[in-house]
Parts: C-alpha cells; structure tokens; sequence
C-alpha cells in the first residue's frame, strides 16, 4: 500500500495533468500484467507530461526512434520494451553492446547500470502495474 500511495504522490507532482496521472496510477496499481498501452502512456506521462492516447504516442515514439516498432497496444509489457525505450530518451552512451546492437537485451543490462532497472531484470519479464510505476519512477526522477 506504501508503493501505491507513494507512486501516485510521484506521478501526480511530476505531471500537469494531476487527473489523468492520478486516474492511470489507480488503474495500474491494480493490474497484475501491464500492457504496451500501459507503459507507453505512463512513459509519455513521466517524460513529457501529457498523453495523446495510444495511438498518437506511440507513433510520435517511434517516429522518434524511442519505440521500435509500433505494438499491439494490449500486449503485456516487457523490462526490455520498457529498457529500450528508457535507453533511448536518456540518450544512454556507456554501453557499447546497446550502441552497436540497439537491442531490448542490452538496453536493459544499460538500465541496470544506469540505475533504473533492478539488477534481476530480464528481456522478456513482464511487468505488472506496480512495477511499471516504479520503474518508470526511477527513471522520470532522473530527468
């Protein structure tokens, strides 16, 4: 409960959109998978401060190369979707592997490094909610 109360603080104080933020934690906080839609919501939330829908972000992320490829927005979201795009924003240079390969797998041995990803994590891990919320919490207080 401690994790939920203090995520949603985070998000609220960290966006503009105090509602949407607030709304988007409550409904994370209670999913075991989170979703592709999920994350990329709470990725354009913590990093810009407001959200177009799916849709929209997804396509201004991958036109910015910090989404690979546009995802079935129901999908259950990975520690190496969620590394990559991580990796990507904060323009991550000290991992030689990511920067030739560009690959979720080194994003994610880069994340770790950087402090954003625990050191047990793995590519294909799926996230739930809460995870998702601390992860991303790590990454957007960075910035």
């Amino acid at each position: 409960m401690r994790t939920i109360t203090i995520a949603i603080v985070t998000l609220c104080m960290a966006t503009a959109g105090f509602a949407q933020s607030a709304m988007l934690a409550v409904q994370l906080s209670q999913k075991p998978v989170a979703t592709v839609e999920d994350a990329v919501t709470l990725f354009m939330l913590s990093t810009d401060g407001k959200s177009a829908g799916y849709a929209k972000d997804a396509a201004a992320l991958a036109e910015k190369g910090i989404l690979p490829k546009v995802y079935d927005p129901q999908a259950p979201a990975t520690m190496g979707l969620v590394a990559y795009m991580m990796a990507k924003k904060a323009n991550i240079r000290h991992s030689l592997m990511f920067n030739i390969f560009k690959s979720q797998r080194y994003a994610v041995f880069a994340c770790i490094a950087a402090g954003y990803l625990p050191g047990n994590a793995g590519e294909n891990v799926t996230l739930s909610g809460v995870e998702l919320m601390e992860v991303m919490g790590r990454f957007g207080g960075e910035e």
